[in-house]
């Protein structure tokens, strides 16, 4: 028997396939969702059924598309498209997001036979498959400043710099298409980058995927266009890009705009963490806290994000403060080094890994990374180097 996972509203499509699904054999439809669910009620729902195959309405293309990709990133069951026709570039579509079969009205209940039988043979033949989401894919962080010129692309790339040197393996993704600077900060070449790997999103390979991203020392950066027109792009793309990176980085840091266009909401339904970037004057909180209820209004669980508290000193709000105004944790405190920082910017270089700042990003680059801190030199000379680091 092959158990059917069946995803999206109940409309006339749906019942007409309802009503034919019924006379096939060995066809059970263990669960049928009349939503498109976000990201972690679908891996509930795949944990809880484990469904041999994934029916999936295209009555809202771009959200079915989503969700057949965050399936197909998780688990290797085949899946079946239900759509009101057969048109040549759905087919090409969906091939691209790795779908094979398409069934449209008049249902032909034979070549729906003909197809559940051929699923039940790869099922018996396969080795079981191991659970839902189980594949091995690296940690998607995203950085969302709160207000623009808060510092989170300070704190992006000193992050993914420090996390590296931990860890490795760990991309900085710039998904700020409008004020992006970290091109410029890095002084890398531009010339290919996320445009290109949105564009072939369906088609990465570890050598296109070479071509596409900057190497700055041991980091790898996927640098946004350094253009001012317009970009749109399908969310199945974006999914397909952020895919791709998390099954060859460990951890995977994306640099948002402070308006959340369409294109970051894959990037925060995705993330494992949200770290919104707030500086503690109360205008900053007070964006901050609208960013949040967006966030929580769109369906993202509350307790994935987390406060940066950036340019703080002792005569600003104090993290339990800030914890209280927000209700949100505050993962870690940047003191306010903004001249070290512009001047680092200038030279196109970091702020040094052993100021006060630079210690700061690796402590909570380990932090991230669940790692023990490093231990501090406790010597005078060091202690003589604090006092007067710019940083």
């Amino acid at each position: 028997m092959l158990s059917a996972l069946v995803i999206g509203p109940e409309d006339n499509l749906m019942r007409e396939f309802l009503d034919k699904a019924a006379w096939i054999r060995n066809l059970r439809i263990c669960c049928h969702v009349s939503r498109y669910p976000p990201p972690a009620d679908l891996l509930n729902l795949l944990q809880q059924h484990e469904p041999d195959v994934g029916i999936v309405s295209l009555a809202d293309y771009d959200r079915a598309s989503r969700t057949i990709s965050r399936i197909l990133s998780g688990h290797t069951m085949p899946i079946v498209a239900v759509h009101a026709s057969c048109e040549p570039q759905v087919l090409l579509e969906l091939m691209q997001l790795g779908v094979r079969e398409l069934w449209f009205p008049p249902f032909n209940t034979d070549q729906m036979q003909q197809t559940v039988g051929r699923f039940l043979a790869q099922k018996t033949a396969a080795p079981p498959a191991g659970p839902a989401g189980s594949a091995a894919f690296g940690s998607l962080i995203a950085f969302l400043p709160a207000r623009g010129g808060c510092g989170a692309t300070t704190a992006a790339v000193h992050t993914a710099a420090a996390l590296q040197k931990r860890k490795g393996s760990v991309l900085l993704a710039d998904f700020d298409f409008h004020n992006s600077t970290i091109a410029f900060w890095m002084k890398a070449t531009p010339r290919h980058g996320l445009q290109e790997a949105l564009e072939r999103a369906h088609w990465l390979d570890s050598a296109l995927w070479k071509s596409m991203v900057n190497r700055i020392g041991e980091l790898e950066i996927l640098t946004a266009p350094q253009t001012s027109a317009p970009m749109v792009f399908s969310s199945s793309e974006t999914c397909a890009v952020l895919e791709y990176a998390r099954r060859n980085y460990s951890f995977v840091l994306v640099d948002l705009p402070d308006a959340i266009y369409s294109s970051c909401w894959e990037v925060l339904e995705q993330s494992s963490q949200i770290l919104l970037v707030a500086t503690p004057e109360m205008a900053g909180l007070y964006l901050a806290r609208r960013k949040i209820a967006q966030i929580v209004d769109r369906g993202i669980p509350r307790d994935r994000v987390r406060i940066l508290l950036n340019r703080s000193s002792p005569a600003d709000l104090s993290a339990s403060q800030v914890e209280k105004f927000l209700s949100i944790k505050v993962a870690a405190t940047f003191g306010n080094h903004y001249r070290a920082v512009t001047a680092a910017f200038s030279e196109g270089r970091l702020v040094p890994a052993d100021s006060r700042l630079g210690i700061q990003f690796d402590e909570f680059a380990a932090d991230l990374a669940g790692m023990p801190k490093k231990k501090e030199n406790k010597t005078g000379t060091w202690k003589i180097r604090q006092i007067f680091s710019p940083a």
